[in-house]
């Protein structure tokens, strides 16, 4: 007679429930994390440089000495600034047009943009005006460049913004037939470094000089107290600036640079080029609010010849002002840099081109995330149903008393992993109906076994 005895119940073995949904979990997060690295790279622009270079002027001049306030300014903002020491101007232009050379911003003296320089870089603002004063000798009041033919003329050295600035006025003179070239002059045209135009002019060697310079310039400072030169009143300012309109008229009243000695005597009208921040066309757009709030800091006080509030502007400029200025002109800087530290608000700013793609694909997840977890959650309960079933079809094809007892040790060991499996009380109906399930395929089983067993009457006979 087969043994009675229970069969031995081992403990609940771990089940790979969970290892279907975790896959599918990892799939879902897996494309998500594809789409946004796709999105980020197609659509999102690379974050800006840590470090950038200024092409400036010579240490003694006015364009270096605000490159390094820029410097300062800019490194408080954690933006690492070099602050590259050129011969001016015309260099600063060509650095910038020279990937190699670094530089990625320049000041530069308006009126030296060609044709072929504007469609390479962007201005993003005038920063100051800086007079173009005229000096010459002589007891005739003068106050056009038309009665210096025939004079001896210091135009600065080629390459200079001076010399650009000079030969442009004195073709529309007719002093000159090119702004390029002094070929055919009605004047003996001096190319020296601005220092000795300004001795040479002094001791009677040049009958007249133009100068680019501030007001706080030594040479303009003597030129001015010095009685044998006069300072040239250019009567037609206005017709000026209409024709070059990198120029703007200014006024420069009596008395401005020494009241004591009433200097200059009378007002004088003065054309004065700018100073520009210059950048080539790929300059990154986030930089751009960043050095125009630095600009403002730095020259939105005025001077002697602007009143406050007037610079930074998108006047005065002869190179192409970038959109990117244009807007921080007409609505400041971007509500996130007004809030947040610079990096982090391009980071910000950056990050919300995604915004729309996240939200595009979080909306399904989001919709599909219920119906998921409740699958998920009723998959731990029918998933015993298939060894329920499996053993129920068994039972129809008939089995041994031996194969009962083992279907009854493996429905023992089914019931105890079930006690296991842990559930949210809103599932348990699922739960008891499998208990109850359970229970009676045990009791169909027992049947079964109980059938298989001879009878008292059947061993005896």
């Amino acid at each position: 007679m087969p043994s009675s005895s229970q069969p031995i119940v081992t403990m609940p073995k771990p089940r790979s429930q969970g290892k279907p949904a975790l896959a599918a979990w990892v799939w879902i997060l897996g494309s998500c994390l594809a789409v946004l690295i796709a999105t980020y790279m197609i659509f999102v622009e690379p974050p800006p440089p840590r470090k950038i270079v200024i092409a400036s002027g010579g240490k003694n001049g006015a364009y270096f000495h605000y490159a390094q306030k820029y410097a300062e300014e800019l490194q408080k903002e954690g933006l690492s600034v070099e602050v590259r020491e050129t011969a001016g101007s015309v260099e600063n232009l060509r650095l910038l047009g020279q990937e190699s050379s670094g530089v990625a911003v320049a000041i530069i003296q308006s009126g030296l943009a060609g044709p072929e320089d504007l469609q390479h870089f962007y201005a993003l603002g005038s920063l100051y005006r800086e007079p173009l004063w005229v000096f010459y000798r002589g007891d005739k009041p003068l106050d056009r460049l038309s009665q210096l033919a025939g004079k001896r003329i210091g135009v600065g050295p080629p390459g200079s913004g001076t010399y650009s600035i000079a030969m442009q006025l004195l073709a529309a003179n007719g002093l000159i037939e090119s702004k390029t070239s002094k070929e055919n002059s009605r004047a003996v045209l001096v190319q020296e470094s601005v220092a000795v135009a300004a001795k040479a002019l002094q001791k009677g060697e040049l009958d007249a000089a133009f100068f680019v310079a501030a007001f706080e310039a030594d040479y303009i400072q003597d030129l001015l107290s010095d009685n044998r030169v006069k300072l040239l009143n250019f009567d037609q300012h206005e017709a000026y600036h209409r024709r070059f309109r990198f120029l703007a008229p200014v006024t420069v009243p009596a008395g401005l640079v020494d009241l004591g000695q009433n200097i200059p005597g009378q007002d004088v009208a003065l054309l004065a080029p700018t100073a520009m921040l210059v950048v080539r066309k790929d300059f990154h757009p986030a930089l751009v609010p960043l050095l125009l709030t630095t600009a403002t800091r730095i020259h939105g006080k005025g001077d002697e010849i602007s009143e406050p509030g007037e610079f930074p502007s998108q006047s005065y400029c002869d190179f192409p002002v970038s959109e990117d200025a244009r807007h921080f002109y007409k609505s400041g800087p971007p509500v996130l840099q007004r809030l947040l530290p610079f990096w982090l608000a391009s980071l910000v700013d950056r990050a919300k081109v995604m915004l729309i793609p996240m939200i595009m694909l979080m909306m399904p997840l989001l919709r599909a995330t219920p119906p998921l977890m409740r699958w998920r959650t009723r998959r731990k309960i029918y998933l015993w149903y298939s060894d329920l079933r499996e053993i129920d079809q068994r039972l129809i094809t008939g089995l041994s008393g031996p194969e009962l007892d083992k279907e009854l040790a493996r429905l023992k060991d089914i019931e105890l992993q079930v006690a296991y499996v842990d559930v949210p009380l809103s599932y348990m109906k699922e739960f008891y109906h499998l208990r109850l399930h359970l229970a009676m395929l045990q009791q169909h089983v027992n049947e079964w076994r109980a059938r298989s067993e001879p009878t008292v009457e059947d061993a005896k006979s």
